[in-house]
């Protein structure tokens, strides 16, 4: 007997951290990650019930996703801006490093998104594809419509980028110490 097909449902949830993972890296921490979810899981959801069946539903669910997340991002950027609380979410439950080292990780995290924030829309969704939604260069470039070469391309101007970006920081930040 054969293996049932895997639900929609049981992707979404097989590749939530990634999904997740892929919605801060176009947001910052403060994004609403549960609301974009479940947005992006709709549009998933709707598509899926007027038919389409994707080649690579992994590789359309990212893509759907990173699309919600740059639409939000767009609306974010046209409303004015008001402060937030940001909770640490990367922290196990009763597990509190020091203050110095949880404000290090805070700032190495909004370094790095910062860094990719600043990656072009086509480095950026390379760049989540691959390293969020762990997926291989041919279903990047077969969900986005271009050639292999030009996916491996835009990861390694990406990854140019943010070695550039991030290294700097790292250097900085050394010295100041």
């Amino acid at each position: 007997m054969a293996d049932a097909e895997p639900t929609l449902s049981d992707l979404f949830q097989a590749h939530r951290r990634g999904l997740a993972g892929a919605v801060r890296s176009v947001l910052g921490g403060s994004a609403d990650v549960t609301e974009l979810l479940q947005d992006a899981f709709l549009k998933c959801w709707r598509s899926w019930q007027d038919g389409t069946r994707p080649r690579d539903p992994v590789a359309w669910m990212f893509v759907v996703t990173w699309n919600v997340a740059v639409d939000a991002r767009r609306a974010r950027q046209r409303r004015p801006r008001h402060e937030t609380l940001d909770e640490d979410s990367n922290m196990a439950p009763g597990i509190h490093p020091s203050p110095v080292r949880a404000l290090e990780q805070r700032e190495a995290v909004a370094r790095a998104q910062s860094a990719v924030a600043g990656l072009s829309d086509p480095e950026q969704q390379v760049f989540l594809l691959r390293v969020s939604g762990e997926l291989p260069f041919d279903a990047i470039a077969a969900t986005l419509a271009i050639p292999v070469g030009t996916a491996k391309t835009r990861m390694r101007s990406a990854l140019h980028k943010l070695r550039q970006k991030l290294g700097a920081t790292t250097e900085a930040t050394r010295s100041a110490r």
